[in-house]
């Protein structure tokens, strides 16, 4: 298959999954605390042992987004993504997610998973076998088409043991990454308890990826919320890509890339615009420091990535980042996505970027290399 648009951060989200997979596949003493679908008075949900986990597919309260988030809904209903719903969910379909995928112009996806699982449940065994669960089940929705589908396992982020043995198992699976919850690991990946994953993926080849949840303001008062809610909800949706200064830096300046070459890390859904800073003031602040033997920029061109959705300005800043480090995705299926308009998404993100060799790293090639679609 020739490519010309890989889409390097989508999602297979659990509102998407079928309703039985996690009871049907676990283990006989963990049936009870797997996640399922129950009727509740505002709709069915998603519940793990009474820990409301979200809502259900095409389940959604409007009511809860921005205006750009629905406007983009409203879009992405305008473009079909609940025609034949009788035959499933479009993401978990594989041959209704391709249609969406043509409806994009995108030729292939990189699948992220149940980011929001381990920060909401506490048992980790529990996390364990939903993730093991996930994770066998998404490589088997990928085998149905590998040349269009490259999934990221989930791992735990309870232990570093836990998840180097996911990471190793994922690989003979035939995953291509792993995403990792960076933002409620048990400890800072600056720590060197985290080697044994960072080894994990430097023997597997397989990239980690941090993604965003976004960074954390102070909210307000709950009794003064009416009167700023919408501008919390603001602030923090503005800020929600800037936590991927966190992940770059502790992933540099730990001495993970010098100590683990081979370890590639992806910071998902973070965006353009702010690396070009931050990559120089690791080079200030870092100077000198020991166990590195490079600057810390050169650990990021040799070994780092940043993904992006929607930035007017990431087309003139790209030649600063590195236009190897760059990754464009649709972030697919998500409201505040750009699903069906990626094709006019690229064409105005990417106007600064005049040297089309450039361009096709960004939208194509640097996916691809990363994980293994054949160009």
């Amino acid at each position: 298959m020739s490519y010309n648009i890989i889409s390097g951060d989508s999602h297979i989200d659990l509102r998407f999954m079928p309703d039985d997979v996690f009871v049907s596949n676990a283990r006989p003493d963990l049936k009870d605390k797997m996640p399922r679908v129950i009727e509740t008075p505002s709709g069915n949900r998603w519940d793990a042992d009474g820990t409301d986990l979200g809502v259900v597919g095409q389940e959604v309260d409007t009511n809860t987004f921005s205006t750009e988030m629905g406007t983009r809904w409203d879009a992405m209903v305008a473009g079909g993504f609940l025609d034949r719903s009788e035959e499933g969910y479009h993401p978990t379909n594989p041959e209704l997610r391709i249609k969406d995928q043509m409806k994009d112009g995108v030729d292939a996806e990189v699948m992220y998973g149940l980011l929001r699982v381990s920060s909401l449940l506490c048992d980790n065994q529990q996390i364990d076998e939903i993730f093991r669960i996930y994770n066998d089940w998404l490589a088997e929705f990928c085998d149905t088409h590998s040349d269009r589908f490259a999934g990221l396992a989930c791992i735990p982020n309870h232990s570093p043991e836990a998840a180097s043995k996911e990471l190793y198992r994922a690989a003979k699976l035939g995953l291509k990454g792993a995403d990792f919850g960076v933002a409620g690991a048990v400890k800072p990946i600056y720590y060197r308890d985290w080697d044994i994953l960072w080894e994990a993926s430097h023997e597997t080849h397989l990239p980690i990826s941090f993604h965003t949840t976004g960074l954390m303001p102070m909210p307000p008062n709950p009794s003064e919320g009416n009167q700023y809610d919408a501008v919390f909800h603001n602030i923090r949706t503005t800020l929600f890509q800037l936590s991927g200064a966190e992940f770059l830096t502790s992933a540099i300046f730990s001495g993970a890339c010098e100590r683990f070459s081979n370890f590639k890390f992806v910071l998902g859904e973070c965006g353009v615009s702010w690396l070009p800073y931050v990559i120089d003031r690791m080079d200030h602040e870092g100077e000198g420091q020991k166990g590195l033997t490079m600057k810390p920029s050169e650990y990021w061109y040799r070994q780092g990535y940043s993904t992006f959705q929607k930035e007017s300005i990431a087309g003139e800043l790209i030649h600063l980042v590195g236009e190897g480090n760059v990754i464009w995705g649709s972030d697919y299926p998500h409201q505040d996505g750009v699903w069906p308009d990626s094709l006019e998404v690229i064409e105005d993100n990417l106007r600064g970027l005049k040297n089309p060799q450039a361009k096709r790293k960004v939208i194509c090639e640097n996916a691809a290399k990363l994980y293994g679609f054949s160009l």
